[in-house]
């Protein structure tokens, strides 16, 4: 079955349909992600989840459907343990879900020589996008404030310049390759650098009482103490708020400023849908 779907001729059915769909339901969620402060209300999360299902039945085919359920498990599988440590969403998880049931790969018009699973290259554009937004948005803000930076990590970069020579003067170079090659190792080099002036940046400091669930907690700026003698989890749960407000712990540090991942995704569906074939020059 994943044979056929991948190396087959097969195209997804109703395919305008469901491109229009994934766009109007990750457009809306996306608008919530930005200007509802990240709560996206949960009957649009359910509802888009349910479209997304029921469009697989409306425009049935068998393998297709085995296929995009097979992804949508596996990857919302590993997506929750994500989740579960405070690096994804739950909104996020959802909405990725969806996207993975309506278009499990890319739309006939890319021109792919084989059917790339569509969320693959979603993910990669997204990624590159966010980590762009990582080093010029963050960069600009660390300059007005006194940032100390871990410059040990900066020794990352001697082995990527020899990467960069050598892959330059190769037969095998693709500008694509190594532009997102350069910019996933600089937004990750930043990121170790500049990690402990970015806690603080990201999160405030607020009563237990105002805790809400998926409130993703900073641990590594609170008291370590404290965390391991209350055994406080980075997600946040009403039974685990229940439980630290019956603790002596007043105050904790969360992360309220992260920045709305869903606008990356929906930015790096458009990417995919224009561009996906230049992802195989990588």
């Amino acid at each position: 079955m994943l044979e056929d779907v991948i190396f087959g001729q097969i195209t997804m059915p109703g395919e305008a349909v469901r491109i229009i769909l994934a766009f109007l339901g990750t457009s809306v969620a996306a608008y919530y992600d930005v200007f509802n402060k990240k709560n996206i209300p949960d009957r649009l999360l359910f509802a888009f989840l349910a479209l997304a299902f029921i469009v697989n039945l409306v425009f049935y085919d068998e393998t297709l459907f085995m296929f995009s359920l097979g992804i949508t498990v596996f990857l919302s599988a590993i997506g929750y343990l994500f989740y579960r440590v405070g690096q994804l969403g739950g909104a996020d998880l959802f909405v990725l879900a969806a996207i993975m049931l309506l278009l499990p790969i890319h739309p006939s018009y890319a021109g792919l020589p084989f059917n790339l699973p569509f969320i693959f290259s979603v993910f990669i554009f997204s990624g590159i996008l966010f980590a762009l937004y990582v080093l010029l948005y963050f960069g600009f803000k660390l300059t007005q404030v006194e940032a100390k930076p871990q410059l040990l990590y900066a020794l990352v970069l001697i082995p990527y310049a020899l990467f960069a020579w050598f892959f330059i003067n190769s037969f095998l170079f693709s500008p694509v390759f190594f532009a997102f090659v350069t910019i996933s190792i600089f937004a990750t080099v930043f990121f170790m650098m500049f990690r402990e002036s970015l806690n603080q940046m990201l999160a405030e400091e607020l009563p237990v009482s105002q805790l809400e669930p998926e409130d993703v907690l900073a641990l590594e700026v609170m008291n370590k103490d404290m965390v391991e003698r209350y055994k406080i989890p980075r997600l946040m749960t009403k039974d685990e708020i229940a439980r630290l407000k019956k603790t002596k712990v007043g105050e904790v540090w969360v992360y309220t400023k992260l920045p709305p991942f869903i606008p990356f995704i929906l930015l790096g569906m458009v990417l995919a849908m224009l561009f996906a074939k230049s992802l195989l020059l990588l």
